[in-house]
């Protein structure tokens, strides 16, 4: 039995699958089962609701595609949702897709509380941060949140007050090894089972750094044969990645697979994970790798200063192959520290990083 609802205001929630995707819907199922309801508002899409999301309490309210003008037109929906819902509480991500103007009118008919996520800092995408100011949200919002004390860094400055942070999470009853899925998906990519195994789960973006670990394991194959990369996400860079792979001439190790709903079983399969990224506000993905158990090798730019602690994890500077390359050596050397830093990489999100955390540090926060 819930004794309070939450709204959560996301556009895209039926039409990407994003990191910020998957933090609502996690969210809201570790809120539910800790007494808050939720509804989340959001633009009609082609994307299913998890299966693990679907409970009474989580209620999808979809606004109709009305095509070019889906933003104009959802704001008299989400003005109804907002002043008669009766929530306790608005939570929105955005400015620019009908949250301020909703959310600035129903201030003027009566007070509502909500709250700012922030999920990218001003730096990587300075014109949501123009929207947010336009609407008066660092004004009127009762709590400014970032996901990372990389991203609160420069949300303070900007907002002029402070900001809370709570990170993402992780489910660690649904991403944790498995060897099942570890044969299954080898079998399926027709990779020996005694390979090793590269992954990055990632849109394909230039910034995402999937091409360092494309030239990396070009470079380790002269010494390791049976190496393979393994990437999951697709994207407008995706195009581009696939050239260079036929020009280095390593297209029967590299494995593109597409945005896949479900990770896990893929993290499972591999050995050592990549997030070579940098402008990220935090990083679901390298999380999700954690908990199945994997070693991960990083960039060096924040959020990962947070995230990664020598004792399950490497920082190397993204575009410095070299680096790249002496970190996996080592690895790929020494199965027995792989297994101990991925371990260790297991107890640290247990210990910290579940969502039924991240939700008691929302209720806490909100009351």
């Amino acid at each position: 039995m819930v004794n309070k609802r939450w709204l959560f205001i996301h556009p895209f929630q039926l039409r990407l699958l994003r990191g910020i995707e998957t933090y609502l819907w996690n969210l809201s199922s570790a809120l539910v089962h800790s007494g808050i309801g939720v509804d989340i508002l959001t633009w009609d899409g082609s994307l299913s609701i998890p299966e693990y999301v679907q409970h009474p309490e989580i209620r999808i309210h979809r606004v109709p595609n009305y095509r070019y003008f889906q933003a104009a037109a959802a704001i008299p929906l989400y003005l109804r949702h907002i002043m008669t819902g009766n929530y306790s509480h608005v939570f929105t991500h955005f400015a620019g897709y009908g949250e301020g103007f909703s959310l600035f009118l129903a201030g003027f008919l009566r007070q509502v509380e909500f709250s700012v996520v922030f999920h990218f800092p001003p730096s990587l995408v300075p014109h949501r941060y123009r929207e947010f100011a336009r609407w008066g949200f660092l004004r009127d919002a009762k709590h400014l949140i970032a996901v990372s004390q990389a991203t609160a860094r420069e949300v303070v400055p900007w907002a002029g007050r402070s900001c809370s942070v709570i990170g993402h999470g992780v489910n660690v009853q649904h991403f944790k090894p498995d060897a099942e899925s570890r044969s299954r998906i080898r079998q399926q990519l027709g990779i020996h089972p005694d390979a090793l195994v590269l992954i990055s789960v990632a849109a394909l973006e230039e910034r995402k750094g999937i091409q360092w670990g494309i030239k990396a394991l070009y470079r380790l194959l002269t010494d390791v044969q049976n190496l393979h990369y393994v990437v999951v996400g697709d994207g407008a860079y995706r195009k581009p990645l696939e050239i260079l792979v036929d020009d280095l001439g390593v297209a029967d190790n590299v494995h593109f697979l597409g945005t896949k709903l479900d990770v896990s079983p893929y993290l499972c399969a591999a050995d050592i994970v990549l997030v070579l990224s940098k402008g990220e506000a935090s990083s679901i993905s390298l999380l999700e790798a954690m908990a199945c158990q994997l070693p991960s090798i990083t960039s060096i730019c924040p959020p990962f200063d947070e995230l990664v602690n020598p004792a399950w994890g490497i920082k190397v500077e993204e575009e410095n192959i070299s680096a790249i390359v002496q970190a996996l050596t080592g690895l790929i050397g020494q199965p027995d520290i792989r297994l101990k830093m991925g371990l260790e990489a297991r107890s640290c999100v247990i210990e910290s990083r579940q969502w039924q955390q991240v939700a008691q540090q929302y209720r806490d926060l909100i009351g």
